[in-house]
């Protein structure tokens, strides 16, 4: 927990420092639209919304493997829950060796 703390104090430092080399102002046009902000602002915007991209895009094979686990998983109930009722029934073990 702590690791987490004096790891988000640096990654805060390192943004602060980052905010107050890249403060000149600058405008930025896309299609119709324009806006005026800090140079800071704008690449940070455009990081987060890289990482939003990215996290979006990574959703459909999370939920694949989340599927996959699940199956595997009920697989494993039932070759268990078999097994188990191998080993209560004896007999029934005896006659599948032969």
């Amino acid at each position: 927990m702590e690791v987490y703390l004096i790891l988000a104090a640096v990654l805060g430092i390192f943004v602060a420092l980052f905010a107050i080399q890249n403060a000149a102002s600058v405008t930025v046009k896309f299609m119709f639209w324009q806006f005026q902000s800090s140079l800071a602002v704008v690449i940070i915007l455009a990081m987060l919304a890289g990482m939003l991209l990215v996290f979006l895009l990574s959703i459909p094979g999370r939920l694949k493997r989340r599927k996959e686990l699940y199956d595997k998983q009920k697989k494993i109930r039932e070759l268990e829950k078999r097994l188990q009722e191998q080993k209560e029934s004896p007999e029934m073990s005896e006659e599948a060796e032969i």
